[in-house]
């Protein structure tokens, strides 16, 4: 009885596992936003400036100037996820190893 009770309790490797996938996504979307591989910043910021001009045209002149339609801040909260990603990566390499 108490030997499943010392594996009901271990440590999950699920949870090593999420962390890793979670944190392998992060850090290739963030560095791919951060660096605009392929023009993906850049892209992205002119779909959601044409989307706010299309939404606030009705009644105002060329659209609403967004400060979440620039790419400098999709390049910006591109870093954030990297960093974010690499974190997590840390956090999994911690887990590992205190088993």
């Amino acid at each position: 009885m108490q030997h499943l009770a010392a594996v009901a309790h271990g440590p999950s490797p699920v949870i090593d596992i999420v962390f890793a996938v979670g944190g392998m996504v992060a850090l290739w979307c963030g560095l791919s936003w951060a660096f605009d591989v392929r023009g993906i910043t850049t892209r992205r910021a002119e779909r959601i400036h044409r989307r706010n001009q299309e939404t606030w045209a009705m009644g105002r002149l060329g659209g609403s100037p967004n400060l979440f339609a620039s790419v400098g801040y999709l390049r910006f909260l591109g870093a954030v996820m990297a960093g974010a990603g690499l974190l997590l990566l840390v956090a999994v390499y911690a887990l590992w190893h205190l088993g």
